[in-house]
């Protein structure tokens, strides 16, 4: 019989999946949004085409193609933070509702899962930074950037004596390299590295105001990260790793982070249950440890040896193969990833072991 821990475990990771395709499909939603104000912006670098005419009217009308520019990416900018901010509000009450009743279904007995309201939800959401910065200002920080970036190449353009369609080429990108080329394709990646780090840390930030409200049930916080050789070398050294409630790291670890996390419930004891008084059938289904599932350091094990060094590189994957070190070696207690050099001075033993020289 499964424990309600390995339950909970196996529902997180199949809902995770879900919540891949959503912050895809945002990420989508938002680019669409962008892609909309660019053809804006390329039509009104060409109806101020400063190369039609020359002298002091040339620099007039660069002067009105940037302050129409500005206008654009301001009016752009406003209308994705309002949807966004819409979009993960809605999310954050369903991924606290979802939570809550997944702990509700994993537990063998009838228990009063509490839910933070929407209003919570939101408030933590946006009081808790994330890669240093709070939701908030992440969009404000796009927009200034796009707009340096567009004035810069625009004024290179022009002082470089360009052709209009040289600089909308600059900015567009070309058709040969299907636009991926081009100023616009940087702040379209920019803006969907944010979408996918932003609803990571949403469903984060709802998950832990879950636990934390029911604190009487849940004793820590299990770290899990995507088996894959995608996984950064930080979120696959916490893998598996059990964290207070209330403290240590979360998700999103890093811009574009898929680790998730699952709740850890204490056993009856630590819930304060008679075990003979709990109901025949359940005794056995709740055991407050942490599910003995596969960690990141040994589905890499079990991979082939171009998958380990194709994750590590040929060196540090012979340091983990041969010299035996832990996954979680490879990073210091920030979770920066350790060079060799770093690496040999506290783990000479590995070093030996391997047979590794630097």
């Amino acid at each position: 019989m499964d424990t309600a821990s390995e339950k909970l475990l196996d529902a997180s990771i199949r809902h995770h999946v879900f919540l891949q395709r959503y912050s895809t499909a945002t990420a989508r939603k938002i680019v669409a949004l962008l892609n909309k104000a660019d053809e804006d912006l390329v039509a009104k670098i060409q109806k101020y085409d400063p190369t039609a005419v020359t002298g002091e009217f040339s620099r007039k009308r660069l002067e009105k193609m940037l302050e129409a520019i500005r206008a654009i990416n301001r009016d752009a900018y406003a209308q994705v933070k309002g949807t966004l901010n819409a979009e993960l509000k809605d999310f954050a009450a369903y991924e606290a509702g979802f939570q809550a009743r997944m702990i509700e279904n994993a537990v063998p007995i009838a228990l009063d899962i509490v839910q933070p309201s929407a209003a919570q939800l939101y408030a933590a959401v946006n009081a808790r930074p994330f890669q240093g910065r709070l939701l908030k200002e992440y969009f404000s920080g796009l927009e200034a950037a796009v707009q340096a970036r567009l004035r810069d190449a625009i004024r290179l353009g022009f002082v470089e004596g360009e052709t209009i369609d040289q600089m909308v080429r600059r900015v567009r990108g070309t058709r040969a390299n299907r636009f991926k080329d081009g100023i616009l394709e940087t702040n379209r990646r920019g803006a969907e590295a944010v979408v996918r780090t932003a609803v990571n840390h949403t469903a984060t930030v709802a998950r832990n105001e879950v636990y934390k409200a029911n604190e009487s049930v849940i004793k820590g916080v299990r770290w899990v990260a995507t088996l894959d050789s995608r996984t950064t070398l930080i979120c696959a050294s916490r893998d598996g790793k059990v964290y207070p409630v209330d403290s240590g790291p979360r998700p999103p670890a890093h811009w574009n982070c898929r680790s998730t996390t699952t709740p850890v419930l204490k056993s009856w004891k630590e819930m304060g249950i008679n075990l003979r008084e709990a109901p025949e059938g359940t005794r056995a289904s709740l055991d407050g440890q942490v599910p003995a599932s596969t960690t990141y350091g040994e589905w890499l094990r079990k991979q082939p040896k171009s998958v380990q060094e194709d994750v590590l590189g040929v060196t540090k994957a012979k340091l983990y193969r041969d010299g035996k070190l832990p996954i979680d070696r490879f990073v210091d207690r920030k979770g920066e990833e350790l060079t060799l050099a770093e690496l040999a001075r506290k783990e000479s033993d590995a070093f030996q072991r391997a047979g590794v020289e630097l």
